[in-house]
């Protein structure tokens, strides 16, 4: 797929304030292909285009073929028909999303895992992985099967250079050897040793920081996931270090300040 296609995709679902997830619920795809198409890995068909061009309320060549900023569409009527049903048990303490006419208002919920949503950036904890999505379009997915850091340089999604690929292939290799070491030496060892997943997500988007000089870039919502389990798990204490969840939109409007200048398409592809 091209990749402005891939790119028009990306920018319809932030501003419609839709994480991975959200949509691939709402037109019943995977996480996976969401990503896919965002990457230009894979190219959504006929009929997903047209699931999200009603869910946008644009035609498929205003969403894909036009210039045009997108923005928040009006609820149509055609996307409401073709939205799944929620569960009638959804209850005011679980509903944790705020539209983007609606001020941001931290939300933290301990049901059926953690979950933190401030109207911009979301982490969930649960038992189907951890997911962590910043306003400005970074994501982490670690599932079971699946790692996946995803990054945005100025609007750009920054891929790996050819020099990072070992290190990329190695990294993962080496948590995995490290955990059934201390699975098989340790008492407790397969219980707690899986923390060390987050080396992977940490490390990776640590280089990514670096190397497009972007402090949005790093998974900082990963790190303070770790930190809280790692002293949850280790010292069993799990309040009130839940707080530093909320120092997540704080680093955030750190790094938009000290962030630099726009680079070009070009300088974000040549990373």
């Amino acid at each position: 797929m091209r990749e402005e296609t891939a790119k028009r995709l990306f920018e319809y679902r932030k501003a419609n304030g839709y994480s991975q997830e959200e949509l691939a619920e709402k037109i019943g795809v995977s996480r996976q292909a969401i990503s896919k198409w965002e990457r230009g890995e894979s190219s959504p068909d006929t009929e997903n285009l047209i699931a999200l061009s009603r869910l946008y309320n644009v035609t498929i060549d205003e969403m894909i073929n036009t210039e045009n900023e997108p923005v928040k569409a009006e609820k149509a009527a055609d996307a409401e028909k073709q939205q799944p049903e929620q569960n009638d048990n959804t209850n005011n303490s679980e509903t944790e999303e705020t539209t983007a006419d609606e001020p941001a208002q931290a939300h933290v919920s301990f049901r059926n895992g953690i979950h933190i949503h401030d109207g911009k950036d979301k982490v969930d904890i649960g038992f189907n992985g951890i997911h962590i999505e910043s306003k400005n379009g970074e994501a982490v997915h670690i599932g079971s099967g699946d790692v996946q850091v995803e990054g945005i340089d100025e609007k750009y999604i920054f891929s790996r250079g050819k020099g990072d690929k070992l290190f990329h292939a190695l990294l993962p290799l080496s948590v995995i050897i490290a955990y059934l070491i201390i699975g098989f030496t340790f008492e407790q060892g397969w219980a707690l040793g899986w923390l060390l997943v987050f080396i992977i997500p940490i490390a990776e988007s640590f280089i990514a920081a670096v190397k497009t000089k972007n402090p949005s870039a790093f998974a900082y919502p990963v790190l303070v996931a770790a930190v809280y389990l790692t002293v949850g798990m280790f010292e069993k204490i799990w309040h009130p270090t839940w707080i530093m969840f909320l120092t997540i939109p704080v680093y955030y409007i750190i790094a938009d300040f000290i962030k630099p200048n726009k680079k070009t398409k070009d300088d974000a592809s040549a990373l």
